[in-house]
């Protein structure tokens, strides 16, 4: 039944079962988690009860310890303290009823220990608290109280022991409840991993079932479409699929095995096509084969509306086409032998021009002879130029020899120059001189000022008489200052004056710099001279070759002139006789009209 489902129900029934036992399994696990979370809980309830009862014991103690202070010192710090101690007893002991509320057994313990530390706390420390206060600050107030029935009796150790044993009980049975939660706690925690356990080997199992199930209904399916298709490749038309199930593939099967069939029908009808052909084609070769080897008369028996009746159709038209252009080529033929015979006459007529013209070409040839002659008339011109070289050297020496000068001239500027430029550094060098010697006086002018204020100073230390040296130091001073602006201003001037000889040295070093240019230009332009005269000396040799060769062409000139009206009488001979051919050609072209319109109806292949 399952290989008939589709293969969506399959993996929706698969899949939907491994589903459900996870959210099988998340259910219980959550509930689970839920009971131990609960139990946790009760845990903490227990240790919290626990701590209250311990938290009591503590307060208790406290204020047994704070009392005890107080009988021995009587100190009111003490007594302070054991009343607050006091005061925290009630407010555990409301918390201890409080948080056992759900446990009808604690409550009454916690009510019934309530009383007894009322009782304990009235009749025991109030009434010890009271004697103290009253013994004060008396000697041997502690050995009194210490005397006293409550602290050396067995009384109150029989109270606060029964309270102790009170909170051990309570103490006791919620450590039992612990045990037994904690117990549960671990048996829920068992129960969860068993759970887990159970749940992940049926999610296994079922998964391996679920896998093999769908393999096997879907891998079998495919092996066998799979098989079937190598089979077919292989060349077997007639395999076929086995429908092993209703499913898609199921489908598919059928579907490949229809295909199949169709394939091999297909395949049969297109073998009938093709020896159908084939035996329209060995028709048509024959007839080719004829045609090829001359023979036109076959006839084409093939017809039909397809490719091979429309082919035959085609060679059919071909061959009348073929012996209609048969016939128009022999009647071309015939006028083209007719032409030829035209052609050859002409070709005769052109042959005895020929002769002529040879004939013509020896008298061009006397009369070439004859052409120095006429080159008399050249002679003077080329006498007028040789005259013309023989001044153009002349006057290029006379401007040699000025160029040689005008370089004579500029060396003995380039001399000035340099002469210049060593006065005018002679010149800065004495500047200089002069400038080390201004420091000099400068300084002596300094020196001389400080002399003449030390002697103003000791004019004055001299009194009365010293004022005539006063008025001499003075003197000196203002010669001094006198001194010392004239030195400023000749320095001044002097540097002005170092500052024109360097440039004057620098526009000297550039003129002579551009004499020297100039010189070498001038130098250039004298080789270049130089070399004009000489090729100008050498144009009077070549001005007597031309002058010859002028006379013997001038000589026939006339001749050749005579020579070539003979040439031209010859040459309307040829002109005749290229008419007549020029008729042949034209005929012939007719010929080759014809012929060109008889083969225009065929298409050649490129």
């Amino acid at each position: 039944m399952f290989k008939d489902l589709s293969i969506k129900k399959k993996l929706y029934m698969s899949f939907g079962a491994i589903l459900a036992i996870i959210l099988l399994l998340l259910s219980i696990a959550y509930n689970k988690f839920n009971s131990l979370s609960e139990a946790n809980g009760w845990d903490r309830h227990t240790m919290e009860v626990i701590q209250a009862i311990d938290s009591l014991r503590n307060n208790l103690l406290e204020v047994q310890v704070e009392a005890r202070g107080y009988y021995l010192t009587g100190s009111a710090v003490r007594l302070e303290r054991t009343r607050k101690e006091m005061a925290d007893i009630t407010p555990s002991i409301i918390k201890l009823q409080k948080i056992t509320s759900d446990n009808p057994n604690q409550v009454a313990r916690f009510k019934k220990l309530e009383a007894m530390i009322n009782v304990w706390s009235g009749e025991v420390i109030e009434s010890q608290l009271a004697m103290r206060a009253d013994l004060g600050d008396k000697p041997g107030a502690a050995d009194a109280m210490g005397r006293t029935p409550q602290l050396s009796g067995t009384g109150v150790n029989t109270v606060i022991g029964e309270i102790y044993r009170f909170m051990a009980e309570a103490a006791a049975e919620e450590q039992h409840l612990l045990a037994e939660r904690s117990s549960a706690s671990n048996r829920l925690q068992d129960t969860m991993r068993l759970v887990l356990t159970a749940g992940g080997l049926a999610c296994v199992v079922l998964s391996a079932v679920v896998a093999w199930l769908l393999a096997s209904s879907l891998l079998a399916p495919l092996n066998n479409l799979t098989h079937a298709v190598g089979r077919i490749t292989a060349g077997e038309q007639s395999a076929r699929a086995a429908v092993l199930s209703s499913d898609e593939l199921g489908q598919v099967t059928t579907e490949f095995n229809r295909m199949a069939q169709s394939i091999q029908d297909s395949q049969a009808n297109e073998l009938a096509a093709t020896n159908l052909l084939k035996s329209k084609v060995d028709s048509l070769l024959g007839v080719v084969s004829k045609a090829a080897a001359g023979d036109l008369t076959g006839k084409i028996e093939v017809a039909g509306s397809d490719a091979i009746g429309q082919l035959a159709h085609g060679l059919d038209r071909m061959f009348e086409n073929l012996r209609a252009l048969l016939n128009n080529v022999q009647k071309a033929g015939i006028q083209v032998t007719t032409s030829a015979t035209e052609i050859a006459a002409s070709a005769k007529q052109q042959e005895a021009t020929g002769i002529e013209q040879a004939q013509t070409s020896v008298e061009i040839l006397s009369t070439t002879k004859e052409i120095s002659a006429n080159t008399s008339q050249l002679l003077k011109t080329m006498e007028d130029a040789t005259a013309v070289a023989d001044y153009t050297t002349s006057a290029t020496a006379d401007a040699q020899n000025n160029l040689r000068r005008m370089d004579s001239t500029m060396q003995h500027m380039v001399s000035a120059t340099d002469s210049i430029n060593a006065k005018l550094a002679a010149l800065s060098e004495k500047a200089s001189n002069i400038n080390s010697v201004l420091i000099t006086i400068t300084k002596v002018a300094d020196q001389t000022n400080i002399l003449s204020l030390n002697a103003a100073i000791e004019a004055e230390k001299a009194g009365e008489a010293g004022r005539g040296f006063s008025v001499v130091a003075t003197e000196i001073r203002r010669l001094a200052d006198q001194t010392s602006v004239s030195t400023w201003d000749i320095e001044q001037m002097l540097k002005e004056m170092q500052s024109a000889v360097s440039a004057s040295v620098m526009g000297m070093d550039k003129f002579s710099e551009e004499i020297r240019r100039s010189v070498g230009e001038v130098r250039q332009v004298t080789d270049q001279l130089s070399g004009v005269m000489d090729q100008v000396q050498k144009l009077a040799p070549q001005f007597d070759a031309v002058l010859q060769g002028m006379q013997s062409q001038a000589v026939g000139a006339q001749q050749i002139s005579e020579t070539m009206m003979q040439l031209n009488d010859a040459t309307q001979q040829t002109v005749e006789s290229l008419k007549a051919t020029s008729e042949a050609v034209h005929q012939l072209q007719y010929a080759a009209g014809d012929l060109q319109s008889s083969v225009a109806n065929f298409a050649v292949a490129a």
